[in-house]
């Protein structure tokens, strides 16, 4: 008996709201992996540069950020994603 122990694994995907920005996009790069003012690639092709942290004791700005980018959903409904909301 053979057990493929990848066929369930699912990409990560995770909806951050770039600076400057008013909606979240899909990056399938961890964001806690890059630096404050990086710039990665959302899957729907728009360039996301990563804010500094939240201090201690404060809400991140992007917390009530809830409105998704429609041209990542789709790519995220074609395909296989873990989904992860993150807040700097």
């Amino acid at each position: 008996m053979e057990i493929d122990v990848f066929g369930d694994e699912r990409q990560d995907v995770f909806w951050i709201v770039g600076l400057g920005l008013a909606q979240r996009h899909a990056t399938t790069m961890r964001p806690g992996a890059v630096y404050a003012g990086q710039v990665v690639p959302a899957l729907c092709a728009t360039e996301l540069k990563i804010p500094q942290p939240t201090p201690i004791g404060r809400d991140p700005r992007s917390k009530p950020i809830t409105d998704k980018c429609p041209d990542c959903a789709e790519r995220i409904a074609e395909g296989e994603f873990t989904e992860t909301t993150w807040d700097f």
